[in-house]
């Protein structure tokens, strides 16, 4: 009987250790904060990549 109580203290003080907890969620920002930092930027570095690949797909074109 001893041999069991102590075997169920034991699986008992391990149901926490082994429990699936979930993080909290992340805070959200302050209120204020923009959300479109940069954009004119990253719409500009799309426009050049755009015309870099327009032009190498025309470049290998030219030698087939």
């Amino acid at each position: 009987m001893n041999k069991r109580l102590i075997l169920l203290l034991v699986l008992l003080s391990f149901q926490n250790v082994f429990s699936d907890s979930t993080p909290p969620p992340p805070p959200t920002p302050p209120p204020g904060v923009s959300i479109d930092n940069g954009i004119v930027i990253m719409i500009l570095i799309g426009v050049l990549f755009g015309c870099y690949a327009v032009r190498n797909i025309r470049f290998k074109k030219s030698f087939q």
